[in-house]
């Protein structure tokens, strides 16, 4: 054998590791994104569910009517603003203020 071929040889060996390798971090980096994406996709179904559960409550079901359908309450709260109600002091017009 002479050098060359020894130096072929060897070059190969190293790009075959190298290509294993690069590979390897390419079906990573896929599994991430889909991974990613997954994530995405339940966190949308998880608010979707909880803003529905919502509605049900308000169309007069009760937790307890909801769980005998099978339907148990949401891990997380529908978003959104929470509701704050005014009471009579907070909204009466302010009369003689004095500075």
């Amino acid at each position: 054998m002479d050098i060359n071929d020894i130096a072929a040889k060897a070059a190969a060996k190293i790009d075959a590791a190298r290509d294993v390798k690069v590979n390897a971090v390419k079906t990573a980096a896929a599994s991430g994104v889909e991974l990613a994406e997954a994530a995405q996709l339940l966190a949308a179904a998880e608010q979707k569910y909880a803003k529905d559960y919502q509605a049900a409550l308000r169309a007069d079901w009760t937790d307890s009517d909801l769980r005998s359908f099978g339907l148990d309450a949401p891990a997380k709260k529908a978003g959104g603003r929470p509701r704050t109600r005014k009471t009579a002091q907070e909204s009466a017009p302010v009369t003689g203020a004095s500075a």
